[in-house]
C-alpha cells in the first residue's frame, strides 16, 4: 500500500518599529498543509461465474449466476487539507518604565465636582495643582506646603503662616493671603452646608456663627499682609494642622461670583489657573486626570513631567492594568502582595496603616435609646429604635470575656493578609502616645468564661452559655463584602467555644449605618480612619456627645471626656503623653470596641518609578511628588 505523508510549514513573522521602550509582541502563524494518508476504498464488484451443472431429467444445461461480494479495488486518493493556527509565543514581560507619563490608579470619585469644596476623595491630586497650607507625609503627620512656616502661640490658640512672596497662579497673578482667607471662608459658606470643610475649621473663631448664617465675616480669620495669614482658634488645640489642609483657591478668579452660583461656574470642574508643579489640562469624569509639568514653576520643580490619575471603578480593572503594565502606581491588597512580588517590572511598597478594625460594642441602655426616640424638638434624635438592650452586653466584664474569647492572630492572617498589627485602644499612634502597659488580652478561655460567670452567665450540659435561662445569641453586623463574611464566619468558630452563638447580618454599604443605628448588631464592624495619625482623633468617636458613642455604642465617660478635652490643650509632648496614656487605659479596660488590628498599605510600583514614599493614608500618595524620578 502506497502512503504519502508531507509536511509543509510556513512561519511568518511580523515585525514593526514600535516608538518607546517597549517590546514588540510576536504572533507567529504557522501554516500547515497537510496530506492525508491514502484513503482505502472499498468497492465491490459484481462478478459473473457460470458454473454448468447436469440436469438429469432433460438435456438442458441450466446456466447459473453467483454474486461474489466484498472482492475490494482499492483506490488511492490524496486530499490537501490547509490548517492555520496562531501559536502564543513565550509572554514578552511588560517593561520597565524609563521615561514617559506617570499613570496612577485611582477609584472613582463619587463627588459632583473636581474642586475641594465638594472633592475630597482624591486628595492626591490637590497638592499637584492647588497647595494648601499644610498637607501631610508618609506617616500622615502635617508638613508645610504653601506656607513657608508657621508660629504658634503658648497656648495653641493662635496661628500664624507666612506664604512665599515669589508664589503665582498659572495666569501670572501673585498668590497672597486673599486667596487664603477666601478660600477658608468659602469652604465654610452657608451655601455649602454638607461641606465636609465644617468640621475641620469650626474650632476658628466665629467659624460657626458664619457657617450658619449668623454673622457675615469669620473674626478669626485675619489677613495681616499679602503674605500672612493668621487663623485664631476659639479654645487651644495643639492638634489644629490636622486641619489646615484645604486646598487654597484663586481669590481673582472666583472671588466675584456669588457662592449660590459657584456650582455652575466652569472652573469648579475644570481649575485651569493653579498654583503648584502641574497644569490642569483635563478631566474626563469616570475616566481620568491629565496634569502637565509647568513650564516656569515657582517652586522647587518635579522631575515627572506628566501625570495621570486614571478613575477606575473596580479594584480587579486596576489590578488587571497593573500587570499588564497600563498603570504605574496602584494601592494592592494584602491578600494580593505575594503574586505581585513574582512579576519582574512591580516593586512592593508598603507602609504602616493609620486606621483601625475594630468590632464596636452596641451596650446602650433603655434609657438611652429613648433619649434617641424623642422628637428633636424635644431635645432628642427623632429615631425609631426598637431593640431590646442586652443587660450582660452593658457590664464591661463580659466585653472582657469577649477580648479573651477572641484570638487575633488568625483574623490577621485572613483579613490583614499576615501584616497588621494588633491594637489594644483605638491610641495607636504617634509612637509617643502609644501606651506600653495596656492588656493585650491574649486568648484565654478559662479566663472569658470566669468573666462571664462572674456578670450572671451560665453554661448548659452542652456547654452553651445562657442568660436567664436562655441562650446567649450576638449579631454581627456589616456591609456586605468577602472580607466582612469571612471575619464573621471566625467570629462564630471563636466565640462558639465559649458558648456563644454569633449570627451573621450583613447589609448594603448604604444601610448600614442606619441599621446600626437601629440596633440590628451587637456587634459591629467598622474599618478605617485616621487614629495612628494623632491620639485626638479618639475624641470623634469615643466622648458622650460623638456620633458612634452615642448613637451605635452607649460609651459616655466622664473622665474621658476630660482627658480629650486636656489632650488638645496643651502642646508638650510629655503631657500630651501623659493624657493619652490614662486615656488609653480607661478605653483598655472598659472595651467599648473589641481593637483588633491596624492594617498596613502596599502600593505595587513599576520598577522603573523611584523617591516614592508612600502614606500609610492612600490620599496623601503625592505628598513628596518633587523627588519622584525614572530610574
Amino acid at each position: 500500500m502506497k502512503r504519502l505523508a508531507m509536511l509543509l510549514v510556513v512561519v511568518a513573522v511580523l515585525a514593526s518599529s514600535v516608538a518607546g521602550c517597549a517590546a514588540p509582541t510576536p504572533e507567529v502563524i504557522e501554516k500547515e498543509v497537510v496530506v492525508e494518508k491514502p484513503v482505502i476504498q472499498t468497492v465491490v464488484v459484481e462478478k459473473e461465474v457460470v458454473v454448468e451443472k447436469p440436469v438429469i431429467q432433460t438435456v438442458v444445461v441450466e446456466k447459473v449466476v453467483v454474486v461474489e461480494k466484498e472482492v475490494p479495488v482499492t483506490v488511492e486518493i490524496e486530499k490537501e487539507v490547509v490548517v492555520e493556527k496562531v501559536v502564543t509565543p513565550t509572554p514578552v514581560p511588560p517593561p520597565i518604565k524609563k521615561a514617559g507619563p506617570v499613570t496612577i490608579g485611582a477609584g472613582v470619585p463619587t463627588e459632583p465636582h473636581l474642586n475641594p469644596i465638594w472633592l475630597y476623595s482624591t486628595f492626591r491630586l490637590w497638592p499637584l495643582i492647588l497647595p494648601s497650607l499644610t498637607w501631610f507625609d508618609d506617616q500622615v503627620q502635617p508638613v508645610l506646603d504653601l506656607a513657608e512656616d508657621v508660629d504658634i502661640n503658648e497656648d495653641a490658640t493662635v496661628y500664624t503662616f507666612n506664604l512665599p512672596e515669589e508664589a503665582v497662579w498659572s495666569d501670572g497673578e501673585p498668590l497672597t493671603a486673599e486667596d487664603v482667607a477666601f478660600s477658608y471662608k468659602i469652604a465654610i459658606n452657608p451655601a455649602f452646608p454638607q461641606s465636609s470643610w465644617v468640621a475641620a475649621l469650626s474650632g476658628i473663631k466665629g467659624a460657626s456663627e458664619y457657617q450658619k448664617g449668623e454673622a457675615d465675616d469669620i473674626e478669626g480669620i485675619k489677613v495681616l499682609d499679602d503674605h500672612t495669614i493668621q487663623l485664631e482658634l476659639k479654645e487651644p488645640n495643639a492638634a489644629f494642622l490636622f486641619n489646615t489642609y484645604l486646598p487654597i483657591m484663586p481669590e481673582h478668579i472666583l472671588g466675584s461670583v456669588e457662592p449660590e452660583e459657584l456650582e455652575t461656574h466652569p472652573y469648579v470642574d475644570a481649575p485651569t489657573v493653579t498654583s503648584g508643579p502641574y497644569d490642569f489640562v483635563a478631566y474626563e469624569p469616570e475616566q481620568y486626570i491629565h496634569l502637565k509639568k509647568k513650564a516656569d514653576y515657582w517652586g522647587t520643580e518635579p522631575l515627572i513631567d506628566e501625570i495621570f490619575i486614571k478613575l477606575l471603578a473596580s479594584e480587579a480593572t486596576g489590578l488587571a492594568q497593573l500587570e499588564a503594565g497600563e498603570l504605574d502606581i496602584i494601592e494592592i491588597p494584602a491578600d494580593e502582595v505575594e503574586r505581585f512580588e513574582d512579576m519582574e517590572h512591580v516593586n512592593i511598597l508598603a507602609a504602616e496603616g493609620i486606621g483601625y478594625y475594630v468590632l464596636h460594642f452596641d451596650f446602650r441602655t433603655e434609657e438611652q435609646i429613648a433619649q434617641l426616640n424623642k422628637p428633636t424638638e424635644e431635645g432628642g434624635s427623632g429615631y425609631s429604635i426598637v431593640k431590646e438592650p442586652k443587660p450582660y452586653l452593658q457590664d464591661k466584664r463580659f466585653r472582657q470575656a469577649m477580648a479573651y474569647a477572641i484570638d487575633v492572630n488568625p483574623i490577621i492572617d485572613i483579613i490583614g493578609g499576615g501584616v497588621a498589627k494588633p491594637i489594644y485602644s483605638s491610641i495607636f499612634g504617634a509612637d509617643w502616645a502609644v501606651n506600653p502597659d495596656l492588656n493585650t488580652y491574649d486568648r484565654d478561655l478559662d479566663t472569658a468564661k470566669a468573666l462571664m460567670e462572674e456578670v450572671g452567665v451560665t453554661f448548659d450540659e452542652k456547654d452553651i452559655a445562657l442568660w436567664e435561662g436562655e441562650p446567649i445569641i450576638l449579631v454581627y453586623l456589616s456591609s456586605t463584602g468577602e472580607e466582612p463574611r469571612k471575619l464573621g464566619e471566625v467570629l462564630q468558630q471563636q466565640l462558639g467555644e465559649v458558648g456563644i452563638r454569633v449570627d451573621i447580618k450583613l447589609v448594603t454599604s448604604a444601610a448600614f449605618i442606619i441599621a446600626a443605628i437601629d440596633g440590628e448588631g451587637d456587634l459591629i464592624r467598622n474599618a478605617g480612619g485616621r487614629f495612628g495619625a494623632d491620639p485626638s482623633v479618639s475624641s470623634l468617636y469615643y466622648t458622650c456627645k460623638a456620633g458612634w458613642a452615642r448613637l451605635v455604642i452607649g460609651i459616655c465617660n466622664e473622665r474621658l471626656d476630660e482627658l480629650f478635652q486636656q489632650g488638645v490643650a496643651v502642646s508638650d509632648i510629655e503631657e500630651r503623653q501623659e493624657i493619652y496614656w490614662e486615656a488609653s487605659a480607661i478605653q483598655n479596660e472598659e472595651l467599648p470596641s473589641l481593637f483588633l488590628f491596624t492594617p498596613s498599605r502596599f502600593w505595587g510600583v513599576n520598577k522603573g518609578l523611584g523617591g516614592l514614599k508612600p502614606s500609610a493614608d492612600p490620599g496623601y500618595l503625592t505628598w513628596n511628588i518633587e523627588e519622584w524620578y525614572f530610574q
